[in-house]
């Protein structure tokens, strides 16, 4: 799978860096560079920053999740049906040639082989009806036969399917097996998309309270309230705060780990969103919203 806004004003070199340096501070991350376009992001945005922007990244995040999860299940569900469509076939032997050519089905060549091609053809057309004809596939693929079986099998097995004499039992066992290799791949890939869509629920829990708490406080008339009100509001904000830095560590450890297994890992999932981080994106904007309104309390505060 593959898959901005409005341009990004030039920034001080300095304020990028320690910025990005707070970031890594608060994720406890080794590797600068993964937080670094988030921070861009973040500092443009700080002062338009709404409950609702931040947590768009999570919703979009999910949409990009499902339309993955619903691709997924339909391969799985796909090689499914070719390996039970193939496992009815019957596998031909090579053997001498026919001396009765034309009968039977079976055609002698030039050269003294046997020619079987009708379960061959049967197993090609399967391929296309099943594996091929996925709602997604001329999309995310656009592959012909021989370029998909090669991915999905092996160059040996897509080139026996497309130019061979016959289903050997060789070629059928490799078909059958290389089907039901693949559906458990998929099955695999979808608890990992479901783990994924855990965290994005974990994610969402710890940002909304704290992107709504900035934003209220942001947006309301400080001048009308009290020192003690003022005070317990930024305990608030110091509370969500740290909320949103442990979910940011946690994160960041989870992306380090993932990416190590399966690299580019959140650029197959998120590569269409606005960066292929989403929460450490929706976290360190949420952040910004609360320091910013953290300065405004304390602003406040030194006037009454």
């Amino acid at each position: 799978m593959t898959q901005m806004g409005g341009g990004v004003g030039r920034l001080p070199t300095s304020s990028v860096e320690e910025s990005v340096e707070s970031a890594c501070y608060v994720a406890d991350c080794g590797h600068p560079e993964l937080v670094a376009a988030v921070t861009v992001l973040c500092l443009t945005a700080a002062f338009l920053l709404l409950s609702g922007i931040v947590l768009d990244r999570i919703f979009e995040a999910r949409d990009a999740l499902e339309v993955e999860r619903t691709r997924t299940r339909a391969e799985r569900d796909a090689f499914d049906r070719f390996r039970r469509r193939v496992t009815t076939l019957d596998p031909t032997e090579l053997g001498p040639p026919d001396p009765q050519p034309g009968g039977g089905g079976v055609l002698a060549v030039a050269g003294g082989s046997v020619r079987d091609d009708t379960a061959l053809s049967a197993a090609r057309d399967a391929y296309r009806e099943t594996v091929m004809a996925t709602a997604h596939y001329e999309e995310e693929y656009d592959e012909s036969l021989a370029e998909n079986v090669s991915e999905e099998f092996s160059d040996t097995v897509a080139s026996a399917l497309t130019g061979g004499d016959a289903l050997t039992p060789q070629l059928h066992l490799a078909l059958a097996d290389g089907a039901d290799r693949a559906r458990r791949e998929r099955d695999e890939l979808l608890a990992e998309l479901d783990r994924e869509e855990a965290a994005l629920s974990e994610s969402e829990d710890a940002l909304t309270p704290a992107a709504e708490a900035a934003e209220g406080i942001l947006e309301s008339d400080l001048d009308r309230s009290g020192y003690a009100d003022l005070i317990a509001d930024y305990e608030r904000a110091e509370w969500h705060e740290r909320q949103v830095e442990s979910l940011l560590a946690d994160r960041q450890a989870t992306v380090h780990e993932r990416e190590s297994e399966r690299p580019y890992w959140y650029e197959y999932l998120y590569g269409s969103l606005r960066s292929p981080y989403p929460v450490l994106a929706a976290g360190t904007e949420t952040l910004a919203a609360l320091a910013d309104a953290k300065d405004e309390l304390a602003g406040a505060a030194t006037t009454r």
